[in-house]
Parts: structure tokens; C-alpha cells; sequence
């Protein structure tokens, strides 16, 4: 027995040590650009030794006529959705190819392609689809169409959240690739075909390779002899890339964008899901293309026959794979959310010390490269996914049923280079060192950093304690980034890191807005001890240069190479990057949360200055992409929050919610709305805008100086027409103005007279990074906003100091009755508590203690206590309510009762639920009434608040009378005057009747 196991050990070693063999040949020929998986599939096909056939569409045998019969066949192996279904169709004018599901009301007087107002099919209201039929697959397969308008597209994903296949789709789905009829533009597809070929052969799967309708791109088949459950059928599909990533080196992550079903169940009733062009097009046949293709790439020339004898496979092979594959199976199976699934691929990270031979080589530049050459495959790929990140645009447009067609699962920042090094960025160094050295691996490393030149520079002002802290932070690192509030003082703290660094210094900017700030700053605080460097004009002669700080903005150049402020843009331009971007040793990035866009990411991953750092005061993203940043940069090395410098300036920040009356038309599902429509309705509200002016003519007569920002240029004109003559200087600025203008117009506002009266009317976007107007004290929200960032960003306008400033406002205009801006002020309130702003009654300054924002686990205890010690009256509206909660109340409020205090509930009819059992609310709705309460039901409507003794007020998002979830919101103020609003729009705005008027 013991010479069996040691037997089966050393064969173990010979076999690894044969893989390690094989995998260094194959990074060799990866090296020198030799392609061998065509010949790997031919040593894998069953004795064919058949070279590439040129005449692919005279190998195919076509059969004499494609009958019902075979139809019926075709499609029981392509069994997608019956009750919807897509045709090509080519516009005539553009050229372009598309799928448009075929719909009964296409191009009539209700269509909305043919009205042109922007709604999607999905969204429509009278679309009817079509239903596939034996004649439409009979005319894909005969292919009879000139332009091949017959060719069809099904829908992978049934109504019932089951599928009959899975497929890999290698056709182009860039922008635009429609016009080539979705063809690829370079040969990596080939590889990644073979690749996924390969990866299916090894693990038991016999796919069935199609060659699509352009020639140009692939579809891997895979079929199952039962409808299975589409999650489960994507964790078996990603189980299956991450065991090939064990065994095949993957050098994409298209891979993961390529399986279709694209998602586990459809988000609502009208979403279809993603398509897929049917294969054995008669059309394209003809040429070779939408044809099943054996392993030299050769048409089957009996495709029909190829197709009936391809083996379908099993639920329970799915289950046993995955079983076989993955340690944690019973979670696997149990989870369907995307998170879990991507445990294998996190697993999958760790370095193991087998997958490579001898050291590990590594060299810093512009990124991190690593040798592959004698790595593993499993050890290459784990590098490379480092380099990866799951991509929340593309689960967000699949959460909301948008269309992820040029949207990639995972966005990879990494790089493989022919000379055979995987690069990825420098923001991932600490994890690099922290896996090699959790896996004990020897490793050598090259640094080819540009370290600059010396300077001589000295910082000649003063860091408050927090900015000192900040810069020691920083500089024990290469690179990194600090988080730090509106008014911090980024640029002092990056000055000091210019002076600590004596290294030239290359600053770049994504605003122009900027640069006279930063140039003022860096001349305010820094010492520059250099001649005035030389250059020379176009017409050869030799000058100075004025300044020892250069700038680069669109045409104009005056770079010194000591210390230099350059637009992200402007340093690349057309793929060409200025000759001086790589000469410096240190780079700065400001308002780094944008490196994640295209323009200032291509600079970065061509950047190779030793130390890169950037500062910004909203780390976070609004479309969650904030992990490019810290590849890219490297991660938050300091952080000094908005809270924190709320604290620091010792005076209240509050906030004063204002409900509007603001109601959808009669008749509009609110909670389908689409966003524009959601706006419009704000839009031109004059009921809406008269009550912001109102607001803004108390503050102004209070002695305050507001900024009124809204999203809309005309909607900002008419708050200035209307509030001109209520202030001595009334200021507009929105993107009808020119920078030059914008400049203007802050230069004029410096120059009023602290005792003149003052309003600052704009557009949201134009008082965003960079401006800077201490005496700003309160800020009326025209237009809701939901995004952290941009909340913090606002507020920031209002934490510069300023004498005299005694306390800043924000006006936050709450229109409780649309969902979709009731959720975003949800939003906004979970910002305010983590920016540290309290809640206040308007124009009161003094500070009121009581107020605050909870959430799901920390509210209940302090509204007991507001319940117990009411007078008057309670009025609680809660949309939904549960059996444990009404009755905990019931008992609670006994006593209050008994003193005379008048309770109310407004919830939903029993019938508004759309779940459970009806009787049983209505068994609710009677209890409460048989203990004094009063009860309104409504059918829409329904606020989630509670208002005690016409005072303190709750409001938020949390059904006070069910069930309490951990991640709502809820806040508490004392305000008659919300109290007031409160009740008139729940119930005078309704039905005319007042709390006391309703029935017990």
C-alpha cells in the first residue's frame, strides 16, 4: 500500500513538473508570436490531420429541402423564449445591422421608434410581441432574404427563470460593430475561442463550435436535455472559466462577458434578456459562415447531422461538476447573488509557491510587468486577476433590465506584452508583495521608475496638526491617495510633498478652472530656488521662460520641467503623449476620483514616475468605478472626512427639510416612471419654485447669502428673473456662460461688500471642484440629488471658513410623493449623518440636540421614548404593517390612550399589497380599530413618518409598523413647521379631511 501511495506521489511530481515544462515551452512561443492552439486541436481531433479548407462553403452538404420537421428539430436544440423573438433588419440610409424584437404595433401610429420621444420597446405601454412560428425559423434556415432580413434571434432566458442551452458568444459587440455585421476587428477572438474549446474538452464537454454570419467571430454551444435553472446554469458556467483557469492560460476576461443567458431571472415583466443569432443561416451558409466548425476551423460538411448527435447534458452533470470543481458546493448552490459567486475567483487569487520555478521577476515602470515565462498557467492567471474588477455599470443596467450589449462584466486594467511580461497597475504593489510573501515565493525585482531630478525647493508655509499627519502618511509611500474635505487645504498638503520630495514635479488636472489656483498656491507656499529654464520658438531662437511653474492647456506650452500644471487632455493627444510627460519624478493628480475616465487613465498607465499620489475630496464614484482609481494611483493612504471638518469648524451644519406638495399626473404608475419624466414634473412646478423663492427671500432678509443650484440652465434663469431685485448683487452662472465669463462673474462676487446682500443662482455642475466662495452659508437643493459625492460636494461649498460665519443651512426640497425622488432623499439622508449634519427648523440657529439620524438598528429605543411622552397626539403612516409591531403598539399606547392622546395610522387598503393574504390585513386594520385607533387607508401615496404632539416629527424609509430592515433610514426633528407640512400633504391634499375627521 505505502509503495502504491509513494508510486502515485512521484507520478504526481512527474506530471507537475511535465506541466511546468509544458507551460514554460508554451510562454516561450507566446514570446516569439507562434500561435500553436490550432495545432493542439488537431492532435485532439479524433485522428483528423485535415489542414484549413479555403472553399468552406462547398464542404457543407445542404440537404434538398429543410422541411417542418427539421424545423421543429433546429429548434428544440435552440429552444428560447416562444412568446418574443428577433429579426435583423438593416437600416437603409446608415447600413447598420440590428435585432429589434418584432412586435405587432411596429411602425404604426403608437410606435414609438416611428414617434421618435426616446422610449424603449421594453418601456412601452402598447407593445404586443410577435410569436415565433414554424415559417419564421423555416425562413432563417432557407436564408432566401437578398439582405438577409430573415435571419432570426431568439431569446435564451424563458419567462420561468429556466434555459435549454448556454452559449459563449465571440462575435464583436464593441460600439458601433454593427455595421461590420458584428465581425471582429483582430484575431484574439480565434485564440479565445480555442481556448474555451479546450477548456470545455478537458473537463468532459463536448461544445459545438459555431463560425458566425460575418466570418468574423464564434458561438460555443452548449445543451442540456431539460429546461435548468438559469442561475444555476451561470454558476456552472463560471465554474467552469475559473477550473480552466487553472488549466489553460487565459490572457482575456471577455470570457466572462461572452455566457449567455446573461443573467439569473429577468428584473420585470416586460425585460427579455439578451439574444442570440441562430446558427445554419441559409444565407450565410452558403460562404461557410454560421456553420458548425471542427477543430482545424473546417465546416462539418453534415451540419444537421453533427447537430442532432451533439450530447445535451444533464442537470445532475452540472451538479457533480460543480461538486467536483469547488470545496464549497452547498454554497454555492445555495447563494444566487452575483457576490457569491465570485468566491472561486477570489479564492483563486493566493499564490501557491509549485506554479513557479525559481524566482519571480519583477520590474517597475509605468506598472508592475512579472515574467511569465516560468510561471504556471494558474499562476499567471491569478496575477492577472488582480488586475480585475467586477463592473457596477454592467450589474446596474442588469438590475434595472438596461441593455449590458457593449457593457463589460469586468473591466481589467492589465496587460500582456509579447516580450512576455503581464503588466498590471502600480496601485497594486502592497497586495503583489503581501501574496508573495503569504506564499513564501523568492522573488527579484528591477526598478526602471523615472526618479526625476533634484530640485531645490523649500515649503515656507504652515500645516495645521491634520495636514501634517496627512503628509507623513503619504510619503511613507511610493504612491497612494489622500481622501480629505472641501476646504482642507489638498493643495498646501501637496506643496509640502513637493518640498519633502525635492524631486521635479508634474502636476496634472482634469479643470481648467484650476490651474490658476494651483499656480497661486504652489507660488504661496513653496520656495523655488531654480533658474528660469530656456526654450526654443518656432523660428529657432532661444528665450526664458517667465515663471519657474509651466502649464499646459490646449495650444499653449510653457513646461519648465521643475514644476508643471498640465490638463490631463492636453498630455495626450490623439494617442501622442507630450515628450516631457515621463521626465518627472513625482506626479500629483487632483481631483484624482476622476482618473477613472479614459483620458486621464491612459495618461496614468503611461505615467512612470516613481511617486504618484492624488487627492480628491469624494473618493467615490457615482458609477461605482472608484477601484480604477486606486489601481491606478494606489489606495487611500489618509483620510480626513467632511464629518471631521465639520467638527473642527465648531459651528452647526444642519439641514432643513422641506416637503413639497409636488404629485405626480393622475393616473401615472409613480413607481415606473421613467427619470426624465420624474424630473419634468419638478421641472416646471410653479407651486414648487414659488415656495424655493419664498425660502430664499426669508434667508436673504435673515442676513444669509444662498446659492440656489438646480440641474437645468432654464430653470436656474427663472430663479434669477424672479429673485434679481431681492438682494443687492444677484448672480447667475450656468453653462451658457464661458469660463472666461464663470472667472468674471466669481471675481465680481469677491468684490461685494460684506454688509451688501448677495445670491448665487447656478447650475450644479458649475460649483463643483474648485470654487471657492468662503461667505456662502446656505444652500437651497432646486433639484434632488442622490449620489454621496455629489452631496458632499454641494455642502462643501458651504464649510470654507469665514468670519462671522455663524452656522451653515442646506434646503433640502423633499417630493416625498414620487418614489423615485423619495429614495434618493433616503439617500441624501444617509450622507448628511456621514458628512455630520444635524436637522434644524429653517432659520433657527440654535442647535437642537434631539435631532438626528438613525437607522434599522439603532432607532427604535429613542421613538419608544418620543411615543411614551406624547400629549396630544400620535399619527403614524406606514405603508405596510405587520402583525408583531401593531400589536406591540397597541399595548404600548394603552396608558397614552387612557391620558387622552389620539392615535392615528394611515397605511395601505388591504388590497394595495400585491403579496400575502388580504384577510389577514384587513384582521389588522380591525384590531386597531377595536383599540381606539384611528384608521385612513389609502391605495397610493402612503409616506413612511410619524408625527407626535404636531412637533417632533420621523420620517424616513422605514415602516414603522413592520418588519425593520438594517439598511433604512429614518430622521428625527422637532419642527412645527415640518410637522405642518406633513400633515397637509397627507391629508388635506387628499381628501380634505384632517386626522380627527376619520372613524375608529
Amino acid at each position: 500500500m505505502r509503495d502504491s501511495i509513494e508510486n502515485i506521489s512521484q507520478l504526481q511530481k512527474k506530471l507537475n513538473d511535465l506541466q511546468l515544462e509544458n507551460q514554460i515551452l508554451k510562454n516561450i512561443l507566446d514570446k516569439a508570436g507562434l500561435s500553436y492552439h490550432k495545432e493542439l486541436s488537431k492532435l485532439r481531433q479524433s485522428g483528423s490531420k485535415e489542414a484549413f479548407d479555403p472553399e468552406q462553403g462547398k464542404r457543407i452538404i445542404h440537404p434538398q429541402a429543410i422541411t417542418e420537421n427539421m424545423a421543429n428539430q433546429f429548434f428544440s436544440m435552440f429552444w428560447g423564449r416562444q412568446d418574443v423573438y428577433a429579426k435583423r433588419s438593416v437600416n437603409k440610409e446608415t447600413g447598420k445591422a440590428a435585432y429589434y424584437p418584432q412586435c405587432n404595433n411596429f411602425w404604426t401610429n403608437v410606435c414609438h421608434k416611428k414617434i421618435k420621444d426616446g422610449i424603449n420597446c421594453k418601456d412601452c405601454k402598447n407593445r404586443s410581441y410577435k410569436t415565433i412560428t414554424k415559417k419564421d425559423i423555416l425562413n432563417h434556415l432557407q436564408g432566401n432574404a437578398y439582405n438577409a432580413s430573415d435571419v432570426i434571434g431568439v431569446y435564451p432566458l424563458l419567462s420561468n427563470g429556466t434555459c435549454r442551452f448556454m452559449v459563449f458568444d465571440f462575435d464583436n459587440h464593441d460600439k458601433d460593430a454593427e455595421e461590420k455585421d458584428f465581425a471582429n476587428s483582430d484575431d484574439t477572438w480565434v485564440e479565445e475561442v480555442e481556448s474555451m474549446r479546450e477548456i470545455c474538452v478537458l473537463n468532459g464537454i463536448e461544445p459545438l463550435v459555431e463560425r458566425s454570419r460575418s466570418g468574423r467571430g464564434a458561438h460555443v454551444w452548449i445543451f442540456f436535455d431539460k429546461p435548468i435553472d438559469a442561475s444555476f446554469v451561470r454558476k456552472f458556467g463560471f465554474a467552469l472559466l475559473d477550473k480552466g483557469a487553472e488549466q489553460i492560460n487565459l490572457k482575456s476576461f471577455k470570457y466572462y462577458d461572452r455566457m449567455l443567458p446573461a443573467q439569473d431571472s429577468l428584473p420585470e415583466d416586460s425585460a427579455v434578456g439578451n439574444l442570440i443569432a441562430l446558427p445554419l443561416q441559409g444565407k450565410a451558409l452558403q460562404d461557410g459562415n454560421s456553420a458548425f466548425i471542427d477543430g482545424n476551423w473546417n465546416a462539418y460538411p453534415n451540419q444537421w447531422e453533427t447537430l442532432f448527435n451533439k450530447p445535451r447534458l444533464s442537470q445532475e452533470f452540472l451538479e457533480e461538476k460543480i461538486k467536483e470543481w469547488s470545496n464549497i458546493i452547498d454554497d454555492i448552490a445555495a447563494n444566487a447573488a452575483e457576490s457569491d459567486r465570485e468566491k472561486p475567483w477570489n479564492r483563486m487569487q493566493h499564490f501557491n509557491k509549485n506554479d513557479v520555478e525559481g524566482k519571480l521577476h519583477i520590474i517597475l515602470s509605468n506598472g508592475i510587468y512579472v515574467d511569465n515565462t516560468n510561471l504556471k498557467a494558474a499562476m499567471q492567471n491569478r496575477i492577472r486577476r488582480m488586475a480585475a474588477i467586477s463592473n457596477p455599470v454592467f450589474y446596474k443596467n442588469q438590475a434595472i433590465g438596461t441593455s449590458n450589449y457593449d457593457t463589460a462584466r469586468w473591466i481589467y486594467l492589465g496587460k500582456d506584452h509579447l516580450s512576455g511580461y503581464i503588466q498590471i497597475p502600480r496601485g497594486l504593489q502592497d497586495e503583489l508583495w503581501e501574496n508573495i510573501k503569504q506564499a513564501d515565493i523568492d522573488y527579484e525585482m528591477e526598478d526602471e521608475r523615472q526618479q526625476g531630478r533634484k530640485i531645490n525647493v523649500d515649503f515656507k508655509g504652515e500645516l495645521r496638526p491634520e495636514q501634517d499627519k496627512a503628509l507623513k502618511e503619504l510619503i511613507k509611500y511610493d504612491n497612494g491617495i489622500l481622501h480629505a474635505a472641501t476646504a482642507f487645504g489638498k493643495t498646501v498638503v501637496s506643496s509640502a510633498i513637493i518640498a519633502q520630495k525635492k524631486i521635479n514635479t508634474l502636476i496634472i488636472l482634469e479643470s481648467s478652472a484650476l490651474i490658476e489656483q494651483w499656480k497661486e498656491a504652489l507660488e504661496k507656499f513653496l520656495n523655488i530656488n531654480e533658474g528660469l529654464p530656456t526654450y526654443e520658438t518656432k523660428t529657432g531662437r532661444v528665450r526664458k521662460r517667465k515663471s519657474l511653474i509651466g502649464t499646459l492647456q490646449g495650444a499653449h506650452d510653457s513646461m519648465t520641467g521643475i514644476i508643471d500644471i498640465a490638463m490631463a487632455g492636453s498630455l495626450c493627444k490623439k494617442g501622442k503623449y507630450h515628450k516631457m510627460m515621463n521626465e518627472y519624478g513625482l506626479v500629483l493628480i487632483d481631483e484624482c476620483h476622476h482618473s477613472a475616465s479614459e483620458t486621464i487613465a491612459n495618461v496614468l498607465k503611461e505615467v512612470k514616475a516613481k511617486y504618484v499620489y492624488g487627492v480628491t475630496a469624494t473618493p467615490k464614484r457615482g458609477d461605482g468605478l472608484e477601484k480604477i482609481n486606486y489601481m491606478l494611483i494606489g489606495p487611500i493612504r489618509y483620510s480626513y472626512t467632511a464629518k471631521e471638518k465639520a467638527k473642527e469648524q465648531g459651528i452647526q451644519h444642519l439641514v432643513y427639510p422641506r416637503f413639497t406638495r409636488t404629485v405626480p399626473p393622475r393616473g401615472v404608475i409613480t413607481d415606473k416612471m421613467h427619470p426624465n419624466e420624474a424630473y419634468e414634473i419638478i421641472h416646471n412646478n410653479d407651486v414648487r419654485d414659488e415656495q424655493i423663492i419664498e425660502d430664499v427671500k426669508n434667508c436673504v432678509a435673515a442676513g444669509r447669502t444662498p446659492v440656489v443650484l438646480s440641474r437645468y440652465k432654464d430653470h436656474s434663469e427663472k430663479f434669477y428673473e424672479r429673485l434679481k431685485s431681492y438682494a443687492d448683487h444677484v448672480f447667475l452662472m450656468t453653462g451658457n456662460n464661458s469660463k472666461k465669463e464663470h472667472r468674471k462673474i466669481l471675481e465680481q462676487m469677491h468684490q461685494v461688500d460684506k454688509n451688501e446682500s448677495l445670491i448665487l443662482i447656478a447650475t450644479g455642475s458649475l460649483v463643483g471642484e474648485g470654487f471657492d466662495f468662503p461667505r456662502l452659508d446656505t444652500l437651497f437643493m432646486a433639484t434632488p440629488v442622490s449620489f454621496r459625492g455629489v452631496v458632499e460636494q454641494y455642502a462643501g461649498r458651504l464649510n470654507r471658513d469665514y468670519a462671522g460665519k455663524e452656522n451653515v443651512i442646506i434646503y433640502d426640497y423633499v417630493d416625498n410623493h414620487i418614489p423615485m425622488f423619495n429614495n434618493m432623499y433616503m439617500k441624501r439622508l444617509k450622507a448628511y449623518k456621514q458628512i455630520g449634519y444635524e436637522f434644524g427648523d429653517g432659520l433657527q440657529t440654535v442647535k437642537q440636540t434631539v435631532n438626528a439620524i438613525y437607522d434599522g438598528n439603532n432607532y427604535s429605543e429613542n421613538y419608544h421614548k418620543d411615543l411614551l411622552d406624547s400629549n396630544k397626539n400620535i399619527i403614524i403612516s406606514s405603508p405596510v404593517i405587520s402583525g408583531s409591531k401593531v400589536y406591540e403598539l397597541i399595548n404600548m399606547l394603552k396608558e397614552k390612550q387612557m391620558s387622552g392622546v389620539q392615535v392615528t395610522i394611515v397605511t395601505w387598503t388591504p388590497d394595495s399589497y400585491g403579496f400575502g393574504d388580504a384577510a389577514y390585513w384587513m384582521q389588522l386594520h380591525e384590531d386597531m380599530r377595536r383599540a381606539g385607533f384611528y384608521i385612513r387607508t389609502v391605495e397610493e401615496y402612503c409616506d413612511r413618518f410619524a408625527v407626535i404632539d404636531q412637533e417632533v416629527v420621523w420620517y424616513g424609509n422605514i415602516n414603522l409598523l413592520a418588519k425593520d430592515k438594517v439598511d433604512d433610514s429614518i430622521m428625527r426633528v422637532r419642527s412645527k413647521g415640518i410637522a405642518g407640512e406633513l400633515m397637509e400633504i397627507t391629508f388635506r391634499n387628499n381628501d380634505g379631511k384632517a386626522p380627527e375627521d376619520y372613524e375608529n
